[in-house]
């Protein structure tokens, strides 16, 4: 049985920023604590202390400055890129996410966001050889929040972007078996496959048929052939979701950079917001 762990303050602790002055930071720790076989404490993964408030008032300056270039630019830039982004598919309760207003106080999310930075830094790079990333973990650990962080970055450099579950794939190909469908499946099939990077949510959950499963299959199999990143993000534990998939393609997943990220910690939904039916992975 997953465990759903939650943080809480745990006080305050003095820390340093290698780029600013120092400033006192609050300690969170996961509520109920990870443990290990022997049941002694792990305080690397229990606990973690926020970000350098100037880093973040830094990133956070300068997504608010994306925002405000794309919502209300009038160049012609401005207008494509608003394009692209009505157009990617992420949720309205999304559009505040970016990599750089992602918490990343842990060593082990430090770890995640040096990997995702490096992404979008050398976004060249990722898009010429297909790099692609696996993040799995539980629910409401950030999951989502990252995988959209980088769309979103990769939308405002130019490139174009998909957010989607399986599920809603699965979907939308589905519906162009009606006779009433306005896209064929065909065409479906070619926009998952024609974007920069596709970012697919809830990998494993409800995939019961082979239909299901040869679908989704056929879709990362094309993208894999045209070196076309994919970020899957998946609440399944690791060896789950590695069976699930199969060799083939965790091999091809890890290639050029590729990694499986592991969200170790607990989720930020109780602690830091209201409670919601369906807030991000």
């Amino acid at each position: 049985m997953t465990i759903q762990r939650t943080h809480i303050q745990a006080g305050t602790a003095a820390r340093s920023c290698k780029d600013h002055s120092p400033y006192v930071a609050k300690v969170w720790r996961l509520d109920p604590p990870v443990v290990n076989p022997r049941k002694e404490l792990q305080p690397w993964l229990n606990d973690y202390t926020d970000n350098c408030p100037t880093c973040n008032a830094t990133w956070q300056d300068e997504a608010d400055q994306h925002d405000t270039d794309i919502k209300g630019g009038t160049s012609e830039k401005q207008r494509r890129a608003m394009l692209r982004f009505s157009e990617a598919g992420i949720l309205k309760r999304n559009e505040h996410m970016t990599l750089w207003n992602w918490q990343h106080g842990s060593p082990s999310q430090d770890v995640v966001f040096q990997w995702a930075r490096e992404y979008v830094q050398h976004l060249d790079l990722v898009l010429q050889s297909g790099r692609c990333g696996i993040f799995v973990g539980p629910k409401g650990s950030g999951k989502t929040h990252c995988a959209v962080g980088i769309l979103r970055h990769i939308i405002e450099k130019g490139g174009t972007g998909y957010y989607t579950s399986v599920m809603d794939m699965l979907g939308r190909i589905k519906d162009t078996y009606n006779p009433k469908a306005t896209e064929t499946e065909k065409q479906v099939v070619e926009h998952y496959v024609r974007v920069d990077l596709l970012v697919c949510d809830e990998v494993g959950k409800n995939l019961d048929t082979n239909y299901e499963q040869a679908q989704f299959f056929r879709v990362l199999d094309l993208r894999y052939r045209h070196m076309k990143p994919t970020i899957l993000i998946s609440n399944m534990p690791g060896m789950e979701l590695a069976k699930f998939l199969g060799d083939p393609i965790m091999d091809r997943m890890r290639e050029s950079g590729g990694r499986v990220l592991v969200f170790d910690w607990g989720s930020y939904r109780s602690s830091k917001r209201p409670p919601s039916k369906d807030g991000d992975s």
